[in-house]
């Protein structure tokens, strides 16, 4: 840290280069002016003084200064330079952090004079100190992070990698074709976007005599001698080395929360061979990251087994619903009641949704393929490669709400979900509909329309900016915002800071808060943060990780407010914490009462959704009519109109008193 002494001669002398600049200060009683401020800052303490108003002091001094220095007052000036300034320094530096002060080092000085010359004069010592860190931040990113990505991964860029990327549509058999050639690995790996995709190829390898285990972030699935492990694209392993690695859905290299998986797996991934199955929208970039590594590849490009149509006369409910439809929806909520809707009409429907527990998903999709039930309810997560004889998909509602606001459809996700209607073996077409013209001719312009290639890969944080000594916050903050080349776009870390924000206010009892490595192994566990009670145990966690070898059990009896079915998804969800939570902090987990519990709580999720779904039916929060099949609203329409007549009627007798003419 830098001498207050020096601190001021800096001032003094920014102050005189911006003095001697032409400016357009008031100058008449600029003396009594001079004595009035230097009078009002020996009285101010640090508590009495805002960012705003030391800003305007420094300003202000700078004005003073350049008219004394223009008439040649040196009694003025010697008040402004051997009492003013050092005041106004004392007030700047109690208005900053201990942290801060020990950044004014000569380097501060340094970039100050280069890169903001005559700032001081205007802005705040906090201000500058925090834009001073956040420079020095950047700097020390750019001496630990390659300006190339690839470079990162100098294991894979020594090997001599071929790839072979599987390029079509969904229901192609791009995927069955990549698994043929895992099925011969000697130490191979399979790497998807879910858990029931994980779980597929668990079980396909096993029956084909291909000894193999499945790892995901909610638990291992051990086979003895295995030579395969299917796995999520998040517990890629790119220490291990492969013969064959098989990376599936890689069209979602773009995706802002996910995305920067899959980046990793391709350009980290220590395999001999690599199948990448990819959508054609996903083959510019894909190509774009093997040439950086230049590796070498080949392509195999497939069309559709059987052909898909979109219907010509739009969908109503329910008087159109057909066996082996699947009805797309939203949302949870949405997905319930139009399943209710259906109980109502004595037509059973398997149900899925992104919260349900992935055992459930399963058990929904056996039971639709087993002809238990008739048609499927879903969400978008049956776009993601699970294999369901669905003969027709109809778009029930074609806007989403995507975590920021409700939007259409984009054509990528219409062609992705359109693209699961018609298996291959047991229809001889697919198609595609949706309720309601006005939808339909949504859905049909896009589901002809050319599909734009992604032009983004998403990247993650580089771990090794943990050595860093800065708050992890602002190096997370830092690193966002630096800029990258194209295709390169940095994966959200909203989620993260808002951990970072819950586990900071607790700081004082979490042992580990200062340990970088410790603290991101616990914001980067992937919670539900729009859940408060997953949240509130994994505070928990964090809190008490260190005082046994294990974390306790999670407590379904704490979770208040909660009844029926969101209940125990929530407790589901605090039991997969227990597990995460427990294998990044190196504690021992109780797998046989863990699996107990899921067990419990799958069956009682199970016996929820094959009981009375009318329940679920969507009615008007006032007068408590049913609403129509994927309204968005919770208040009907009829309602809407009446309060909102009421308070136009209102509104001009308010108003009319104001401006009516006087009598």
């Amino acid at each position: 840290m830098t001498e207050k002494k020096d601190l001021i001669q800096f001032y003094i002398d920014e102050y005189r280069k911006e003095a001697k600049k032409r400016n357009t200060a008031r100058a008449s009683g600029y003396e009594k002016r001079i004595n009035a401020l230097n009078r009002t800052m020996k009285r101010l303490g640090a508590h009495q003084v805002s960012r705003s108003i030391l800003e305007d002091y420094h300003r202000q001094i700078k004005n003073l200064l350049h008219i004394a220095m223009k008439y040649r007052n040196k009694g003025a000036v010697s008040v402004i330079q051997s009492q003013m300034i050092p005041e106004l320094v004392r007030l700047d530096l109690a208005m900053i952090l201990p942290d801060d002060q020990s950044a004014l080092d000569d380097g501060f000085f340094d970039y100050m004079r280069e890169q903001l010359p005559g700032v001081i004069c205007t802005r705040s010592l906090f201000e500058l100190c925090q834009r001073y860190r956040r420079y020095c931040i950047e700097n020390r990113i750019t001496q630990l992070v390659p300006s190339r990505p690839e470079l990162e991964f100098p294991k894979a860029l020594s090997m001599n990698r071929h790839f072979i990327l599987h390029i079509g549509p969904t229901n192609s058999g791009k995927t069955f074709q990549a698994l043929e050639a895992l099925k011969h690995a000697k130490h191979g790996v399979y790497l998807g976007p879910l858990r029931l995709l994980a779980l597929e190829v668990y079980e396909k390898m096993n029956s084909c005599n291909t000894p193999c285990t499945m790892l995901t972030g909610q638990e291992c699935l051990e086979t003895p001698h295995s030579r395969v492990t299917a796995s999520t694209i998040e517990m890629a392993d790119i220490n291990d080395t492969y013969d064959i690695a098989v990376i599936d859905e890689a069209q979602m290299v773009s995706d802002t929360e996910r995305g920067h998986s899959w980046t990793r797996a391709i350009l980290g991934l220590l395999a001999r061979e690599i199948h990448i199955c990819l959508s054609p929208a996903a083959e510019p970039v894909i190509t774009h990251l093997i040439r950086l590594c230049q590796d070498h590849y080949d392509i195999c490009r497939y069309e559709r087994k059987i052909p898909l149509y979109c219907e010509k006369t739009a969908f109503e409910f329910p008087d159109d619903v057909q066996p082996g439809d699947a009805l797309i929806v939203f949302s949870k909520k949405s997905v319930l009641d139009v399943a209710g809707r259906l109980e109502e009409r004595e037509i059973p429907a398997s149900v899925i949704y992104g919260s349900l527990p992935p055992e459930i998903r399963r058990r929904q999709v056996q039971m639709f393929a087993g002809g238990e039930t008739k048609v499927v309810v879903a969400t978008d997560a049956i776009g993601m490669g699970l294999n369901l004889p669905v003969r027709r998909i109809v778009f029930v509602q074609t806007e989403k709400f995507d975590g920021i606001s409700r939007r259409p459809l984009k054509v990528p996700e219409i062609k992705q979900i359109a693209g699961r209607a018609g298996r291959y073996g047991l229809y001889d077409a697919g198609y595609v509909t949706a309720m309601g013209e006005e939808a339909l001719e949504y859905v049909r312009e896009r589901f002809d329309a050319f599909e734009e290639p992604i032009e983004t890969v998403s990247l993650g944080f580089p771990q090794v900016l943990l050595d860093m000594n800065e708050p992890l916050d602002a190096i997370l903050r830092v690193w966002h915002d630096v800029q990258t080349q194209p295709p390169f776009v940095k994966v959200s870390i909203e989620d993260t800071l808002f951990l970072y924000g819950q586990a900071s206010r607790n700081r004082d009892y979490i042992d580990g808060f200062e340990n970088k490595h410790t603290l991101y192994r616990m914001i980067s566990c992937p919670i539900d943060v729009k859940d408060r009670y997953v949240v509130d145990l994994w505070l928990h966690y964090c809190e008490i990780y260190t005082a046994d070898v294990s974390l306790p059990y999670p407590d379904k009896k704490a979770i208040q407010g909660l009844a029926g079915i969101q209940k125990y998804e929530t407790y589901y969800k605090q039991l997969d914490l227990y597990y995460q939570f427990s294998v990044r902090m190196g504690k021992i987990i109780d797998t046989k009462w863990l699996s107990r519990e899921r067990a419990y709580t799958e069956s009682t999720i199970m016996r929820y959704l094959l009981g009375k779904k009318t329940n679920y039916i969507a009615t008007c929060r006032y007068c408590g009519r049913k609403l129509p099949v994927g309204y968005n609203f919770g208040v009907c329409a009829r309602c809407f109109e009446m309060e909102h007549s009421s308070r136009a009627m209102s509104w001009p007798r308010r108003k009319s008193h104001r401006f009516s003419k006087p009598s």
